[in-house]
């Protein structure tokens, strides 16, 4: 995440317009999102209250920066990339409460932090649709590898702005940051992987983007 609004006005404008934009793409239209909402709204709390846990277990490393969870491919596997972004941005909003960030900084780090992780879990969800229909593909391949996928591209993409708008040193950055990500990308994989899996052998209808047909029936 990004703390300080004190970077070039730039990134924090570009950011903004992505974030404006992917939303309005994500929501629209209103109605079906508030049918939708209110049909998921237990299963959107459940996920919201356990991603605030996640995103508040935090390990600090180089000029305060901490490396956390996101549990992005879970979400997006389970409501769809339209819902999905609702508890990450409700859960983005209060870690930046509790850390004291600049609110300029909330349309960067909601591209880097959601949109950017949902993004690459449905095209990651779109790949594996093209594998052979078993339902150990889905939870391995969708579950476990895309979960680690997605959290280390999120790493690096963000280690990457960190760079280039000139907040952090590359040098720091590479040893004492993005190599982290590898580990946090093994922690998400594993839950990720281990939470699906529940979900999959016990309430498939709950996972949106599981197809029970194609994956148990037709395989």
């Amino acid at each position: 995440m990004i703390y300080s609004g004190e970077i070039d006005p730039a990134w924090l404008i570009t950011g903004f317009l992505i974030t404006a934009v992917g939303y309005v793409r994500l929501l629209c239209p209103w109605r079906t999102l508030w049918r939708d909402v209110c049909e998921q709204w237990p299963a959107l709390l459940i996920a919201m209250l356990a991603l605030l846990v996640l995103w508040h277990i935090r390990a600090t490393v180089v000029n305060g920066l901490s490396l956390h969870l996101l549990g992005g491919m879970l979400c997006t596997l389970v409501f769809g990339p339209r819902l999905a972004v609702l508890p990450l941005t409700v859960v983005l909003a209060a870690a930046m409460a509790s850390a004291d960030a600049a609110w300029a900084t909330f349309g960067l780090n909601a591209a880097l932090l959601i949109l950017w992780p949902v993004g690459l879990s449905v095209l990651i969800a779109a790949l594996v649709r093209r594998l052979p229909a078993n339902v150990f593909v889905f939870i391995f391949v969708g579950g476990f590898f895309g979960g680690a996928a997605v959290v280390i591209c999120t790493g690096w993409l963000l280690t990457l702005v960190l760079w280039l708008a000139q907040i952090v040193p590359w040098g720091p950055l590479l040893e004492d940051y993005a190599l982290y990500w590898m580990l946090v990308g093994f922690s998400e994989a594993w839950l990720t992987g281990m939470l699906l899996t529940v979900m999959v052998v016990y309430r498939p209808d709950s996972v949106r983007m599981f197809d029970a047909v194609q994956y148990i029936d037709n395989a």
